[in-house]
C-alpha cells in the first residue's frame, strides 16, 4: 500500500500537466497567452466570444492544482529518505510547493471573476482582472524556482555509494530554477521577450518548467522502485535484525 501511494502521488505531475494542457490550451484557448498590449475592447472580447470555454478550462486547470500538491508530497517523501539531506531542506520543499499552488489558484480564480459576467462587466473591468492574472501567473515564480532548486539540493545531499538520484538531475534543478528568474522584469513591458508572453519571461521559463516536471517523475518513480542502500534503518526494522544476534549473545 506504501508503494502504490507513492507512485500516486508522483503520477500527480503527469496528471496535473494534462490537466493544465487540456484545459488552458484546448479549452480556454489560453495559449499563446493573452497580449499585454490588447485594449480593453479587445481583451473583453476574448472573454465574450469563449465565456464557456474559458470556465470549462479553467476549472480543470483548477482541479489539476490538487494533483500538483500530491505530485510535490511524492517528490518529498523519495527526497527525504536520502542519506545527508537536511530536515530544513525538506521542510523548504513542502513549504514551497505548497505556497506555489497558491500562485496556482489565486489567478486561476481571477480569471474565474473575469468569465463570471464578461456581458455586463465594463471591458476596463475584465481587462484589470485578466491582467491582474496574467501578472501573478507568470511573475508567481518565486515559490517555483525555490520548490526545483530545494529538490535540487536534496538530491546532490546525497552521500551514499550509489545515490538514490543521479547527481546531474541536482544540477540541472539547480540549472531549471535559475531559468525562472527573468519573468520579474514582465512588469516593465507590454512587447518584447521579457513582456509576459514574450521568449525570456513566458516560452523559455514554462517549457523550463513542464520539462523539469517529466524528467524528475520518471526518477522519482525510478526511486520508488528500487532499493536504496543510503536509507537509514527504521527502528522497527534493526530491532526485527538485531534479535537473533541479540539472542545468541544471550
Amino acid at each position: 500500500m506504501k508503494r502504490r501511494t507513492e507512485i500516486l502521488t508522483t503520477w500527480g505531475g503527469i496528471a496535473f500537466a494534462v490537466l493544465f494542457f487540456v484545459g488552458f490550451v484546448l479549452f480556454a484557448k489560453f495559449l499563446p497567452p493573452l497580449s499585454p498590449n490588447d485594449t480593453a475592447a479587445r481583451t473583453a472580447e476574448i472573454y465574450r466570444d469563449n465565456t464557456t470555454g474559458i470556465r470549462i478550462g479553467l476549472a480543470l486547470c483548477y482541479l489539476g492544482t490538487m494533483a500538483f500538491l500530491a505530485f510535490g508530497a511524492g517528490i518529498a517523501g523519495q527526497t527525504r529518505r536520502i542519506k545527508g539531506v537536511a530536515p530544513a531542506v525538506t521542510y523548504l520543499q513542502i513549504a514551497s510547493f505548497a505556497a506555489a499552488s497558491l500562485l496556482l489558484i489565486i489567478p486561476i480564480t481571477t480569471w474565474f471573476a473575469a468569465a463570471f459576467r464578461p456581458d455586463t462587466q465594463p471591458a476596463e473591468n475584465i481587462q484589470m482582472m485578466s491582467d491582474f492574472g496574467w501578472i501573478t501567473f507568470v511573475v508567481g515564480f518565486p515559490p517555483f524556482a525555490v520548490w526545483v532548486a530545494s529538490t535540487g539540493l536534496a538530491i546532490l545531499s546525497d552521500t551514499s555509494r550509489v545515490p538514490l538520484y543521479p547527481r546531474w538531475a541536482g544540477y540541472f534543478s539547480l540549472l531549471m530554477a535559475f531559468i525562472q528568474v527573468p519573468p520579474i522584469l514582465l512588469i516593465f513591458f507590454k512587447t518584447g521577450p521579457f513582456a509576459w508572453n514574450g521568449l525570456l519571461s513566458w516560452w523559455i521559463p514554462m517549457t523550463d518548467f513542464f520539462t523539469w516536471f517529466l524528467v524528475i517523475t520518471v526518477l522519482t518513480l525510478k526511486a520508488i522502485n528500487r532499493k536504496y542502500d543510503g536509507a537509514e534503518t527504521a527502528p522497527d526494522d534493526a530491532r526485527r535484525d538485531s534479535g537473533p544476534e541479540v539472542a545468541s549473545r544471550a
